[in-house]
């Protein structure tokens, strides 16, 4: 069995997940995981596809063949149980560096950023822009979760930060 990671972007347009699943279905493989978006009119992803040996060439080919995709097609390896994750809410007034800060602060923790998503929307209040983070995490045994927390919650006055239940001891 054969595990890829193929990562896409291209120009949005109706049916595209569809002709990628179809091609997918077509040549034997299993759709396993994904992350997919439309941002500023492109439809950017990643997905995670095995495949028997037998058919991997075929879906590779087939899958390069698609219009109007960059495709990059990784060989992966298949994805142990997942560690215990923890939920991280951040919520401020938009400016430059945010995600820098936190991602930096993280990193000195050795947390790991399983996953982010984030946002700006209008302020009704103030007319300025609001920032929101979702990340989930995994945080090492070892790591002071107070220790991390309070760091969290210094790095700025207007950043409001909640944990889920599971993260503060």
């Amino acid at each position: 069995m054969k595990h890829f990671v193929i990562t896409l972007v291209g120009p949005d347009r109706a049916g595209l997940v569809d002709q990628i699943s179809h091609t997918v279905f077509n040549h034997h493989g299993s759709w396993q995981a994904s992350r997919l978006s439309q941002l500023a009119g492109q439809f950017a992803g990643i997905i995670h596809i095995s495949v028997s040996d037998t058919y991997a060439d075929a879906l590779v080919h087939a899958l390069r063949a698609l219009d109007g995709l960059q495709l990059l097609i990784t060989d992966a390896t298949p994805a142990s149980p997942s560690p215990i994750t923890h939920t991280l809410s951040v919520t401020g007034n938009d400016r430059r560096g945010i995600v820098q800060a936190l991602s930096q602060l993280l990193a000195a923790h050795g947390v790991t950023i399983n996953k982010l998503n984030t946002q700006t929307q209008s302020a009704a209040n103030t007319g300025g822009q609001i920032f929101t983070a979702d990340f989930y995490l995994t945080v090492p045994p070892v790591a002071d979760i107070n220790v991390l927390h309070e760091a969290l919650e210094t790095l700025s006055d207007d950043l409001i930060v909640d944990f889920d239940s599971n993260f503060i001891q």
